[in-house]
């Protein structure tokens, strides 16, 4: 602990191929209304091939290697090489504000709370695929919550004790997609500690600019799906039945897209009009493409 009795906090960043957005990141986390003698910040470059390295060498953080892919593998590499009481997490791209940190903490004077969660909210979007995101407000508390996966927390904007990775372990690597649902799973299950949403502790995430990108993400996500069944087969009970309603609702929204395409083209109107029902599309198509994938390569391995 420090002198003021705030416990040291270890900011954790995973980073592959960022040079687009890690700097507004890091700013962002270096002009924080938060002591620099009571905090670090790490970021875990997890074998960016572009100017990533380069950039983040230019401010006063770590800058640690982790070549083995995937997010998880990134962040137990920080977690590992941290120091902190508290661990925070976010992503290479979010801007976090002024008070975000601060904020996160906040909660963990009280002795029973193990997490704290902030409020993520959608960078000024400017592309059809970003708006959509935005609009749709899918990395929210609230609609995170009403999933049926629920609950999880995101870690683009959360913070744990120490204490909890010593319990319970680390970030499953295995997991594509699913790590942050796995994770909320084993410290609810596993540990007698709280998680707790803070709304004050904000951070702003861009979302993918493009449509392709946007399908990789959401196929990504799908293969995350198959991952978490496999691991939690009673939990996540899916069979042929449920697959076949799923790739049903797939194509009502194909030609719900298409019918929406087909107006805008007659009658105008906004573009949104058009592009929310296609990106609704895509993203179920994008989920199942993925979930189907994991399946097939045998779920967990």
């Amino acid at each position: 602990m420090m002198e003021c009795g705030r416990p040291f906090v270890s900011v954790i960043i995973p980073v592959l191929n960022g040079e687009r957005t890690i700097s507004e990141c890091l700013v962002s986390l270096l002009r924080m209304g938060f002591p620099a003698e009571e905090r670090e910040i790490i970021v875990v470059d997890n074998g960016s091939t572009d100017r990533t390295a380069e950039i983040v060498k230019r401010y006063a953080v770590r800058y640690l290697w982790e070549g083995r892919r995937g997010a998880a593998s990134a962040r137990n590499r920080g977690i590992e090489a941290s120091k902190g009481e508290i661990l925070a997490f976010t992503n290479a791209d979010c801007v976090a504000t002024t008070g975000w940190l601060t904020e996160l903490i906040r909660d963990f004077d009280e002795d029973g709370i193990g997490a704290v969660e902030g409020k993520i909210v959608a960078y000024p979007p400017v592309t059809p695929a970003e708006r959509y995101r935005a609009m749709t407000r899918s990395s929210s508390y609230q609609e995170r919550h009403a999933s049926p996966l629920s609950p999880y927390v995101s870690t683009a904007n959360v913070a744990f004790r120490r204490e909890v990775f010593d319990r319970i372990g680390l970030f499953d690597p295995r997991l594509e997609g699913a790590l942050d649902n796995d994770f909320t799973w084993r410290f609810l299950q596993e540990t007698d500690r709280k998680l707790r949403y803070n709304p004050r502790a904000i951070v702003f995430l861009r979302h993918r600019r493009t449509g392709s990108d946007f399908f990789r993400q959401f196929m990504k996500y799908g293969r995350g799906l198959a991952m978490l069944r496999a691991k939690y087969p009673e939990r996540l009970s899916w069979g042929w039945q449920q697959e076949l309603r799923a790739w049903a609702a797939v194509a009502q929204f194909g030609l719900a897209a298409a019918e929406a395409a087909v107006r805008y083209g007659i009658k105008g109107g906004k573009v949104m009009d058009a592009y929310s029902p296609y990106f609704g599309f895509l993203r179920k198509l994008a989920v199942r493409v993925g979930f189907l994938r994991g399946m097939l390569a045998g779920g967990l391995r």
